[in-house]
């Protein structure tokens, strides 16, 4: 089932312990209902001209549709980047998954 109020949240992280950072102040604020820490990935982007490649862990989070302007703007608060990509798309999921998403993101949007 598609439901338009909850969302993957993903941004890039230069490391596991800025995603952790981002991730347990999220948790802790009650925007988020989990997060998720890829393994290292390599990027490869465009960055002020010139082709650029980093070791980056990927993070994950599942929340309201309603909480993704404070959520990224938590992000950007915290993350080192200049411009972190913070994207979001909505999420396929049974019913039970939904409600828990909703309950566990109290925080106001």
């Amino acid at each position: 089932m598609t439901h338009p109020g909850a969302l993957d949240v993903t941004v890039a992280c230069p490391d596991e312990a800025t995603a952790r950072e981002i991730a347990d102040s999220l948790l802790g604020r009650r925007f988020i209902a989990c997060a998720q820490l890829s393994a290292p990935v390599e990027s490869r982007y465009r960055w002020n001209g010139a082709l650029e490649s980093a070791r980056e862990v990927v993070l994950v989070l599942k929340t309201r549709a309603d909480l993704f302007e404070p959520v990224a703007g938590a992000i950007r608060a915290l993350h080192p980047y200049e411009v972190p990509a913070i994207t979001g798309q909505a999420v396929m999921a049974d019913a039970p998954t939904l409600r828990w998403i909703a309950d566990a993101c109290i925080a106001s949007s």
